[in-house]
């Protein structure tokens, strides 16, 4: 009879781990999201279609918040400042080995609900270099100029969340 007690326990330990998650949400009130078109000031003229898209699938797949496009609890707005693009490196041959991205924007995340702004920042700038050819010998983690410019809007997507929703 104990050890039925035991097996229970042991295995109500097991589900009771199985339900805790790493991701936190600071503000729990906060249910659903909409993320406003971004302002494009780049000259880049499909970027804002670009990151729209892209940070609309990282709150999907993040599942914190629903995206909604009506009575929202909170709001995701943005400027694209700028996105460049620099030589990085040179190899030993003195031919360009890597560029480098650069993406600044201005992004503010309002809870609707409390009327207060959780993070704003107006000058966020994110760099990812990426390989000139895919015979280079780089060291960039990024392979093509989409691959760097789909890197910089996952860590935008992160830096937005770990600064409003998380709380470390």
């Amino acid at each position: 009879m104990v050890k039925k007690y035991i097996c229970l326990a042991m295995l109500a330990v097991v589900l009771w781990g199985c339900s805790y998650s790493v991701f936190s949400n600071a503000y729990p009130h906060l249910k659903n999201i909409a993320v406003r078109p971004f302002e494009n000031r780049s000259s880049q003229f499909d970027l804002a279609d670009t990151v729209m898209d892209g940070l609309t699938q990282k709150f999907s797949r993040d599942g914190r918040l629903k995206l909604v496009t009506q009575q929202p609890d909170c709001t995701l707005e943005g400027e694209i400042l700028d996105f460049s693009e620099s030589v990085y490196s040179y190899d030993s041959g003195n031919n360009v080995q890597d560029y480098m991205l650069r993406l600044s924007c201005s992004v503010v995340f309002t809870d609707l609900i409390n009327n207060q702004v959780i993070y704003e920042n107006k000058q966020l700038t994110l760099t990812e270099p990426y390989a000139a050819t895919a015979q280079s010998s780089s060291t960039a983690k990024s392979k093509t100029k989409e691959e760097a410019t789909d890197e910089l809007i996952t860590r935008l997507f992160n830096t937005i969340i770990q600064n409003s929703l998380e709380t470390w």
